[in-house]
């Protein structure tokens, strides 16, 4: 006695056919790989030449401290540079730049503690013809350095 099988267990059998189909497959995968390996080297150049983040931030952060001193610099009637210090008298207050730990700090009338700049192994500012010298090397052995020029006003050092 013969079972028939339903038509649906037949073309089920037809669709598991491999014949054929195995080149395509590994044209599609190759194609995959080679686009994979062809980016490589453009995704390990980028890596590599990204900065460590502690880095970046370092170099904002410095950014922000050059702005802020400017205008604090410029906007002061007496600048006195002393040892490790920055003394900028604006409006009756006493405004002082000092090296606290790691931080460069930020005091008024010598009160209160802003830290304006973390990571500093060693700072030094100093008197140029009209303006201030900033110079900082962070904990990373990077230097910073800015001149602060005071071209339309003078004040007094």
């Amino acid at each position: 006695m013969k079972i028939k099988t339903p038509l649906f267990f037949k073309n089920v059998a037809v669709r598991n056919n491999n014949k054929g189909f195995t080149l395509v497959e590994m044209l599609v995968a190759f194609s995959i790989f080679s686009i994979i390996i062809g980016l490589l080297p453009m995704l390990i150049s980028t890596l590599s030449r990204e900065q460590p983040l502690e880095r970046r931030v370092q170099r904002l952060e410095w950014e922000v401290f050059i702005s802020q001193i400017k205008k604090e610099i410029r906007m002061s009637q007496k600048v006195t540079i002393n040892n490790q210090s920055l003394l900028l008298e604006k409006d009756g207050s006493i405004i002082i730049y000092e090296k606290y730990g790691t931080n460069l700090r930020r005091r008024v009338d010598y009160k209160g503690h802003e830290i304006i700049l973390q990571q500093v192994r060693a700072f030094q500012f100093q008197r140029l013809l009209n303006g201030v010298l900033v110079q900082v090397t962070d904990t990373y052995g990077h230097d910073y350095r800015e001149e602060i020029r005071l071209i339309l006003r003078d004040v007094v050092f």
